[in-house]
């Protein structure tokens, strides 16, 4: 019963350890949100103003990184005459044509930021670079004032130890007015 109630108490407290390491906060005037992401992942602004932020290796053998790609895109249309439930299936379509073995895992209709959003996740492989890699990818999509908001996370398929983390840097991204 003692070991029940400490195995418990520990699944419980686990969230709360992951946090208790070092974060950093991202904000950059110039970028239309913030986000805290661990100190050990790197972050980079790659061109277009997308934000990359970029697992450690697991290990000394580990040759694929995790990483989230945040992109803000304007348009006039977005959350006005576009909402986000009328461009999903297009968005899925595009992914699909990308990858062989395609599936979709889940599709949720989510809250985000007080904003109404769809949460996708696909896996599925593809052979661009000669070497077949099964990946997980999980994109959250979001119209906020006139611009889209997407978040892709990209991930091997299965053994990622870095999902609850990504989880986390995704629910801390805000949007600025």
């Amino acid at each position: 019963l003692f070991m029940n109630r400490l195995l418990i108490c520990l699944l419980l407290l686990l969230p709360a350890f992951s946090f208790a390491q070092d974060w950093k906060t991202f904000d950059q005037a110039d970028i239309l949100f913030t986000a805290k992401y661990p100190a050990n992942w790197v972050n980079k602004i790659k061109e277009g103003k997308r934000v990359f932020f970029t697992s450690p290796a697991e290990n000394d053998a580990d040759d694929f990184y995790q990483n989230i790609n945040i992109n803000v895109s304007s348009n006039p249309e977005f959350g006005t005459t576009l909402k986000v439930k009328d461009v999903i299936q297009d968005v899925a379509d595009k992914v699909k044509g990308m990858f062989d073995d395609f599936n979709e895992e889940s599709r949720n209709s989510i809250k985000w930021n007080g904003q109404d959003a769809f949460e996708i996740t696909y896996t599925g492989s593809n052979n661009t670079s000669g070497d077949v890699i099964p990946v997980r990818i999980t994109q959250r999509i979001c119209f906020y004032k006139t611009r889209l908001y997407l978040v892709t996370y990209t991930a091997l398929k299965s053994g990622d130890v870095f999902a609850a983390t990504a989880k986390q840097i995704i629910n801390t991204i805000k949007f600025k007015p």
